[in-house]
């Protein structure tokens, strides 16, 4: 949220309507009241500071804003005059025309003479504009150059010719006045947006008297509407003057109690109008706390949760802009976007203007705040420099406007601290593991093993995590979901130590049955602890963000995998590949033992009583284990060994090993985000043949490659369709068992998985050691398309609808424990 400097602070307490507080502004020196009569200057508050305020100002800061009221009376006088000959002109050219804002505005009830006066705004039909534009052009008034082009709401401002120089001063009643011709209320095409009901402004308008002025304006609730629109309008594009906010507010204060004057606002205008007024009543009501009707509270509780996060996130973001700029409002303008194509556009002209001033356009606001216009012969520096001043300003602003983003969408998931104190855990669980797990394969290769000793490693890894899973179940009841975490992150990288260091064949193998024993734990435990850390309504999220995560870790571990035994070497060249790698794995393990500091911190929430478990007998898990159990035993067999097929079948060095398995983590991130659209396209079940086909397809070719490069690309490929259809598969199951069932279920498939991977990594790699790569990732991908045979005889005849096999909700546990990582 922007901090809202110390004076303006001291203006909105002065200008509430309900209990408005002076001693702020009475503590201002007069630097400060320099910079606030500047603020209110531009946003068009001096007059009403004046009013207002009159016995807290200064003695000098009265005498300024008595002086700017009388130069506004003399403005004013020249408007009306301005207008009548105009109003006669139009009437001469048979235009109707109708007074937006301005004088027009309140109903009288504001003095005109103690509000800043600006252009004089009409509103003509479109089929009229252009016959009241030549009117206009007869009376000497001409459209400024350069604006041409500009998107708006009217044609670019006209103004008679004059030598009217900036001198400093807002209210100097020598001014041009100039006239703006508006042909509709609201630009839907620029906006992304917009209400419904506005042609009825036209016809429901009325005609006002103020002095000897009589004229055409919109009836009372649609110049309230109008006032919104305009203001929101002016928010979106961070040119919002703040009178516009407090005149809404002082309306709404006024009228409060005027129940049939809201009662007719609410019969006139649709929901998506009142919705949009109802954002600009939010800020008022926080700005300048006012009395709301009962009409106006309805609406404002109807806000979107978006809306009403950011207005009470950024919601005072547009009175920083003269002091710090930002683009906040750009947010809010994505939630009230109405197509995916309008929120695209929005986003990219926010971020990155693309639309470019003419030179014509540079001039006239450059002569607007200088002394005098630049000569002719310094036009294209003058724009050349107008130009690189909105450059920088746009790239300055970037990467807090991306952050505040960030911080906006991240608050809508509701997320408690709590959950990223388990994040931040479960990132150095997960990265300490994903580089012992790509070392580790390496390192026995390195000490003489042989995929086939490799292959009783890996198999007495998943074996201890089958053992593993009831008591770390146990462990969790009686213990609670904290302690058994601060077990699983002592334990696992205790014992991996001890593997690094005894590397005998008795002791590797029944370490690591003990390893997969303790990190089982991480599984049973991770999806009650995030269960406790989230709700209902945010879970799906929650757990797509630990496992998204989690993969995403994996492209660093990845690399800090690949690169840390050659860092290694570069300290100490006498070494031998096998210590560097060892020493690597020691520092891998002292990155897990850091998880330890945020899981000490955690505080869960008392578990409710276990239920009673029960594995349940449903039909379709009969159909459901047989497939996945040879889907398992194909992922399996490779999955495993990919680092041993990079050293040792393609004799690939470490480095690039790391950076293709880096490759592969990072597009497993893309695969997940894809997969949803395949699942839709296509139903569950083909949508999951269709990746089962394709990783097949991509074990034959690395089955067939020779050459490091193309065995890398193909890879990362296959480990992207492995990981896409893995979520879809448990998704499937949940979608397909009775929530009472869903524990045992998922209990089963997790031993099926298991019990699979540690068969087939045990097969494969005596196979390997035996027949090589190329026969065994032959039949390895063979296996995946009796798997892909056997879900589409199995599970999708057996559903009724392949479209109505439920959809992609949230990454499982299993999903990972099943992908045969370390």
């Amino acid at each position: 949220m922007q901090r809202v400097p110390r004076n303006v602070t001291a203006l909105l307490e002065a200008l509430r309507f309900r209990n408005p507080r002076f001693e702020a502004l009475q503590s201002l020196d007069d630097h400060e009241w320099t910079e606030l009569l500047s603020f209110c200057d531009l946003m068009r508050l001096t007059l009403v500071l004046g009013k207002v305020a009159q016995d807290s100002l200064p003695d000098w800061v009265r005498l300024r804003i008595e002086r700017n009221l009388a130069d506004n009376h003399e403005r004013f006088e020249r408007t009306k005059s301005a207008y009548i000959e105009i109003a006669d002109s139009l009437r001469k050219a048979a235009v109707e025309h109708m007074v937006l804002k301005g004088f027009a505005h309140w109903l009288g009830s504001i003095d005109p003479r103690g509000r800043m006066q600006g252009d004089i705004d009409l509103f003509c039909l479109p089929e009229s504009i252009q016959r009241a534009k030549q009117a206009l052009c007869q009376l000497g008034y001409q459209p400024l150059r350069g604006f041409d082009h500009s998107p708006s709401d009217h044609l670019p401002a006209m103004t008679r010719k004059n030598n009217w120089k900036w001198r400093g001063n807002y209210f100097d009643p020598d001014i041009p006045v100039s006239v703006d011709l508006h042909f509709r209320f609201w630009d839907e095409n620029t906006a992304g947006f917009g209400p419904n009901g506005l042609e009825q402004f036209w016809p429901r308008r009325i005609h006002r008297s103020l002095d000897e002025l009589s004229f055409p304006a919109l009836n009372p609730a649609d110049s309230l509407a109008y006032g919104a629109l305009h203001a929101l309008r002016h928010m979106l594009h961070g040119t919002m003057s703040t009178n516009n906010i407090y005149e809404i507010a002082w309306f709404l204060h006024t009228y409060a109690e005027d129940s049939q004057f809201w009662k007719s606002w609410q019969d006139a205008h649709d929901p998506s109008l009142r919705q949009l007024e109802a954002i600009c009543f939010r800020l008022a009501a926080q700005w300048f706390p006012c009395s709301l009707p009962e009409q106006a509270e309805a609406q404002i509780a109807e806000l979107p949760e978006a809306v009403e996060r950011w207005v009470d996130d950024y919601g005072r973001s547009p009175l920083c802009i003269p002091f710090r700029p930002n683009k906040d409002a750009l947010w809010l303008h994505l939630s009230l976007a109405e197509t995916a194509r309008a929120r695209r556009s929005i986003f990219c002209k926010g971020l990155f203007p693309t639309r470019f001033p003419t030179i014509e356009a540079v001039e006239v606001q450059s002569a607007s705040v200088r002394n005098s216009v630049r000569p002719k012969r310094l036009r294209v520096i003058t724009y050349l420099s107008h130009l690189t001043r909105r450059t920088s300003h746009h790239a300055r602003i970037l990467p807090q406007t991306l952050w505040h983003g960030l911080d906006w969408w991240w608050s809508s998931k509701n997320l408690v601290g709590e959950f990223l104190t388990f994040l931040s855990a479960s990132f150095f669980y997960t990265l300490g593991m994903f580089i012992y797990f790509f070392l580790f394969n390496l390192y026995l290769l390195d000490l003489g093993y042989k995929e086939n000793f490799l292959g009783l490693v890996t198999g007495a890894l998943a074996a201890g995590g089958i053992v593993g899973i009831l008591p770390a179940g146990l462990l969790a009841q009686r213990f609670g979901t904290r302690k058994a975490l601060l077990a699983c992150f002592t334990l696992v990288p205790t014992i991996s130590v001890l593997r690094a260091l005894f590397t005998a064949e008795v002791p590797q193998i029944t370490l690591a049955f003990i390893t997969g024993a303790f990190a089982s734990i991480w599984g049973v435990i991770i999806s009650p602890a995030l269960a406790q850390l989230t709700t209902e309504k945010n879970r799906p999220f929650g757990f797509s963000v630990v496992f998204s995560s989690g993969i995403g870790v994996g492209v660093l571990g990845g690399l800090a995998g690949g690169r840390l035994p050659g860092w290694l070497a570069h300290i100490n060249p006498s070494g031998t590949s096998a210590h560097f790698k060892q020493i690597a794995l020691l520092i891998s393990c002292a990155i897990i033992f850091l998880a330890l500091w945020p899981a000490s911190r955690l505080r869960f929430a008392s578990a409710p009583p276990p239920e009673k478990k029960f594995y349940p007998r449903n039909p379709f898990l009969m159909r459901f284990l047989p497939a996945i159990a040879i889907w398992s035993l194909a992922t399996g067999a490779f999955t495993p060994f990919f680092n041993a097929y990079f050293a040792q079948h393609l004799h690939m060095p470490v480095e690039r090993i790391g950076l293709y398995f880096s490759a592969a983590q990072f597009l497993q991130v893309v695969a997940i985000l894809l997969a949803p659209m395949i699942f839709k396209k296509f139903g569950m079940v083909l949508g999951i043949v269709y990746m089962q086909i394709a990783t097949a397809i991509s074990l034959g070719c690395l089955a067939s490659t020779h050459v490091a490069a193309a065995a890398g690309l193909v890879y990362v490929g296959y480990a992207a369709f492995q990981w896409m259809s893995e979520p879809g598969m448990y998704s499937l199951l949940m979608n397909q068992v009775r929530p009472s069932e869903r524990s045992g279920a998922s209990a089963m498939n997790a031993l099926v998985i298991s019990s699979s991977q540690a068969v087939a990594a045990v097969i494969a790699g005596s196979a390997l050691a035996r027949f090589g790569y190329a026969i065994v990732l032959d039949a390895v991908a063979v296996m995946a398309l009796v798997a892909a045979l056997m879900f589409r005889l199995l599970l999708y005849n057996a559903l009724a609808s392949p479209h109505k096999q439920g959809s992609l909700a949230v990454l499982s546990p299993v999903a990972e424990h099943s992908s045969g990582q370390d």
